[in-house]
């Protein structure tokens, strides 16, 4: 009887744990739009709909933009803070001399922290 209790409270515990796990997965990934045909250190990203996910390593992190599930580009960045928390999702591109745009800015609805690529994570 004694065993079976401590099985119970240990699959009890392991549940919380899988499920805190996930919860604590979904705060690291939008879904984002792109309006505009873009570049993020390199590799191009059509507009559309992306799921943006990010593994941090504090300030830096990388960062996967996938489209219907599959992998469009991986890229480095870093975390900068802002004075004030942004109301809406937003990026903020950089118009190239070529007439092409690269992302430099991730901003997130309800978090004063964004993702900076490039030279303005580098610059930082």
């Amino acid at each position: 009887m004694k065993v079976q209790k401590q099985v119970g409270i240990f699959s009890l515990a392991l549940v919380l744990f899988l499920f805190a796990s996930i919860l604590g997965m979904a705060k690291d990934s939008r879904r984002l739009k792109l309006d505009h045909a873009a570049t993020v250190n390199g590799t191009q990203l059509s507009p559309g709909d992306y799921e943006v996910s990010w593994v941090s390593h504090s300030p830096e992190a990388t960062v996967t933009f996938a489209q219907r599930k599959k992998v469009a580009a991986t890229a480095e960045g870093k975390w900068m803070e802002r004075p004030n928390r942004y109301e809406s999702d937003s990026v903020v591109y950089s118009d190239n001399p070529d007439g092409s745009r690269s992302i430099v800015e991730i901003r997130f609805a309800g978090m004063n922290k964004v993702l900076t690529f490039g030279e303005s994570a580098q610059g930082s």
